[in-house]
């Protein structure tokens, strides 16, 4: 969710009944009734097509993670082949390509549990924000009711009547959702580049190396 939509979230939920009540009071009561409904209404429909963008980032991520797993299944089957047909070379190839695999699978899992994380964040804001339309629409029927039980013929002006409705409002909507921020990147040094690449090429070597002496050792216990 981008700050500016979610800045409007936090500005909607969070907005005490004291300060509607300033915007309703000398105005036209349905008019801003209307729009501050129609505010609430767009953002609900922002909120709900990020989440659809977020629910379509899942099933992308999930999906791939998927291919890579079973593509990773199928190169060891392939690669115990190729050591008994004493194809090193193919081996290797399979295996190479398994820890390409490894490295990219937790990079996966961790944007999954990211994209998790946003959408339970939504759905949570989706709550609040039905919730604190239901809020408004009780506290301003219950001002205009009061507006006009106030105006009617032989009814005596009630002074504190606009404080005992904000404060009546504000005790049945006392929950405030914890906003949830914190996105963790990483960046990597540049100086060295093509040192780290090079040692990171030394690693995914000597993994292989070590992959391809154990399934040899593994298929010479089997025998």
């Amino acid at each position: 969710m981008t700050d500016s939509l979610q800045d409007r979230v936090v500005r909607l939920i969070s907005g005490s009944a004291h300060a509607l009540l300033d915007r309703v009071e000398g105005l036209a009561p349905e008019a801003t009734l209307n729009q501050v409904l129609r505010e609430i209404e767009q953002v609900l429909g922002e909120v709900r097509v990020e989440l659809g963008r977020i629910e379509a980032a899942k099933h992308q991520l999930a999906t791939r993670m998927g291919k890579l797993t079973g593509e990773h299944e199928e190169l060891a089957a392939r690669a115990e082949l190729a050591v008994q047909q004493q194809r090193d070379d193919l081996a290797t190839a399979c295996l190479e390509r398994q820890t390409l695999i490894e490295d990219q699978l937790p990079v996966l899992q961790q944007n999954l549990e990211t994209q998790r994380e946003r959408a339970a964040e939504c759905e949570g804001y989706l709550r609040a924000l039905m919730a604190r339309k239901q809020e408004r629409e009780a506290i301003l029927r219950e001002f205009l009711a009061s507006r006009r039980q106030e105006n009617a013929p032989g009814q005596a002006p009630d002074h504190g009547g606009r404080e005992n409705r904000a404060a009546r409002a504000e005790n049945a909507f006392d929950r405030i959702m914890a906003r949830e921020t914190g996105v963790v990147g990483f960046a990597a040094a540049q100086g060295d580049a093509m040192k780290l690449k090079e040692i990171a090429d030394m690693q995914r070597k000597q993994r292989i190396d070590e992959r391809l002496a154990a399934l040899k050792i593994q298929l010479g216990e089997d025998r």
